[in-house]
């Protein structure tokens, strides 16, 4: 086994990291101004999509390597909530359903986000409105394959598998709101976070001079078994070799704690039954010695990403409303779905990405 095939047995994440890490989800509109009343709520439902067909922008088809292919296509959903404990205080949660395209291969991933929101005080004069929010979120998948055959170095890479991946986020933010005009607001918001990925098992096949072996992955070796009977003159059934040997740490560079920064601003005009929406925000990532790997390496380790969120609704009835909405990434969902994100995958992530969406608002 050549150092070069751990690497790409790593490389499982790419099903993700050709599509998809910012902060927690849509925090680029963010306000300090949620409902009041005791008892009132906010329940949206979307659908979320990504393909040549509503790519007006011809972000995926401009890109050279998969340009006309289905690699990064997007299909999913969502639902999120909110209610007004108090006039000041806000809970909301919210889960996705993610599934993105590699070839023959599908990734799936579950996220979720639950946060409260506590108004300091109302808008008075040039004072604006002022809240702070504490949320969680995160995002797991239960099986990440590739189930495509890669050749490196004359190895034969036949399928890699990711088991149980997951991270974690923390976050506070503290959001400004000033309302211009009866029909518009404008807000601005900065907050931190910390972040944590973890991996239950990573497993493989690889062929190796004529036979075909399973692989596991542990902590401090990798251990390969024969998968079926093999004709080759010599035969090893079974073999174990330390990381080390190939001065890769599986686990140590696809696991990983970070720290983040990010802040953004938006705005918010409405008239009649017509809302319209948009908002930027940049996040700025530390991430624990994985990115210094990279560079090391001669890698390129993104630590940034830009945001940009627009969306219009309509209100149909009094208390429903449909609406569109889109989300450019300037380096995919980096800092969203940070388990993607790994020394192997790290690449990937130079690509611009976006998702539209549309669905349903009630509200009472």
């Amino acid at each position: 086994m050549k150092k070069s095939v751990l690497f790409s047995l790593l490389a499982a994440g790419s099903i993700l990291s050709m599509s998809v890490a910012h902060a927690a989800p849509l925090d680029a509109l963010l306000t300090a101004n949620k409902k009041t009343t005791p008892g009132s709520f906010e329940i949206e439902a979307s659908y979320d999509v990504m393909n040549s067909t509503v790519d007006i922008f011809d972000i995926r088809d401009n890109d050279e390597e998969f340009a006309g292919t289905n690699v990064g296509d997007y299909h999913g959903a969502h639902i999120r909530g909110g209610v007004a404990l108090t006039p000041s205080l806000w809970l909301d949660g919210a889960l996705w359903k993610r599934r993105i395209d590699y070839r023959q291969d599908e990734g799936e991933l579950d996220s979720w986000q639950i946060g409260a929101q506590y108004k300091l005080f109302d808008a008075l004069g040039v004072r604006p409105a002022m809240a702070v929010r504490l949320g969680l979120w995160g995002n797991s998948a239960d099986n990440l394959s590739k189930t495509s055959p890669t050749r490196v170095q004359g190895v034969t890479l036949d399928s890699v598998n990711v088991q149980d991946g997951e991270d974690r986020q923390v976050q506070f933010d503290l959001i400004a709101s000033w309302p211009v005009r009866d029909s518009m607001e404008v807000t601005a918001f900065a907050g931190a976070g910390v972040s944590e990925t973890e991996i239950d098992s990573i497993s493989g096949t690889a062929s190796r001079d004529g036979c075909n072996y399973n692989l596991a992955f542990g902590r401090d070796k990798v251990v390969g078994t024969l998968a079926e009977p093999c004709g080759a003159s010599v035969v090893v059934e079974r073999f174990a070799l330390r990381n080390s040997a190939f001065g890769v740490d599986v686990y140590g560079e696809t696991e990983y704690k970070a720290r983040y920064l990010h802040a953004g601003f938006s705005g918010k005009w409405t008239g009649g039954p017509w809302q319209i929406r948009a908002g930027y925000q940049y996040q700025r990532l530390n991430r624990d010695d994985i990115d210094d790997i990279i560079e090391r390496r001669g890698g390129s380790a993104y630590k940034s990403n830009h945001v940009v969120v627009g969306e219009i609704a309509y209100r149909v009835l009094k208390n429903v409303s449909l609406f569109g909405r889109g989300q450019y990434m300037s380096n995919q969902f980096v800092g969203e779905i940070p388990l993607a994100y790994n020394t192997f995958t790290a690449r990937r992530f130079d690509k611009h990405y976006g998702i539209v969406s549309a669905g349903i608002v009630i509200d009472f």
